[in-house]
């Protein structure tokens, strides 16, 4: 039996720091999840809505919810930090869950904590940390290293970090066959101070600079300081505002925080996305 969407869908539009995301309620919505060249169509810049991705939530028998992502591809991807925080300040300021609130991503199951429009995520720490993976092909630039929190880091830093063509470097690397196949995410930070840094991010998927990567500072964090030795919290700041990632006392987890804002609530008419 073929699958079709209704005709109108509700959506959020949030923006976590910069990074917006479209939101769907999956009951609500009508959808499947697998929905990959809608999703495509809809975050368009200038013939869709227009988003860094899609958050999807839907019923979770052990969670307040279970929050899905996809890129602005259309592919599902395994996690983001931004899209994770602003989930969870659409789940409080609707009444799906709690100030402080538990929600699963694929197998790892998160904790937030909304105090007005601030966001703090409890997210996994970053594994495979590898200070130098040898992609570094440009002599102003130093190797940090690779990372992977819940989605690949690469990290490359530099005294000039206002003037690093990102979409031209960040798509160099992010198809170096040293990551291939899968590629990674690219970011470039600039030590301002002991704990503060400034950051700007390619993203995968996004195949572009985004204003901000939740992931990618966690994953930075977490390189600079196994370099620099200086302990947490560090502030980074990004394009579209300050992050800062701190470590959870009782797990020694990472703690990443910022605002979000709720921008607007609509319907999508699906006969525009239909093939012509």
């Amino acid at each position: 039996m073929e699958k079709t969407l209704p005709n109108r869908i509700p959506f959020t539009k949030l923006s976590a720091t910069g990074n917006d995301f479209i939101l769907f309620e999956r009951r609500s919505a009508g959808l499947h999840s697998d929905e990959y060249t809608f999703f495509q169509r809809i975050c368009a810049r200038r013939t869709g809505i227009g988003a860094d991705g899609i958050l999807l939530l839907e019923e979770h028998p052990e969670a307040h919810y279970r929050m899905r992502y996809y890129n602005a591809d259309g592919r599902p991807s395994e996690m983001c930090g931004n899209g994770a925080r602003a989930a969870a300040f659409y789940a409080f300021y609707t009444g799906m869950a709690p100030q402080e609130q538990h929600f699963v991503i694929g197998e790892d199951r998160l904790r937030a904590v909304v105090r007005g429009r601030q966001v703090a995520l409890t997210l996994q720490t970053p594994k495979q940390r590898s200070a130098a993976p040898g992609a570094l092909q440009h002599p102003e630039f130093e190797e940090i290293g690779f990372a992977v929190t819940g989605v690949p880091h690469y990290v490359l830093q530099t005294n000039h970090i206002d003037d690093v063509p990102v979409a031209e470097l960040g798509r160099f690397y992010r198809h170096a066959e040293i990551f291939a196949p899968a590629g990674t995410n690219v970011n470039f930070v600039q030590r301002l101070g002991e704990r503060r840094f400034k950051i700007r991010t390619y993203e995968r998927g996004v195949e572009a600079e985004t204003l901000a990567c939740g992931t990618g500072v966690v994953s930075s964090a977490y390189l600079l300081r196994d370099r620099l030795g200086v302990p947490f919290p560090y502030v980074f700041e990004t394009q579209g505002g300050q992050l800062t990632v701190d470590e959870e006392a009782q797990s020694g987890r990472p703690v990443l925080a910022g605002t979000v804002r709720m921008i607007c609530r609509g319907e999508i008419l699906t006969e525009f996305f239909e093939e012509p």
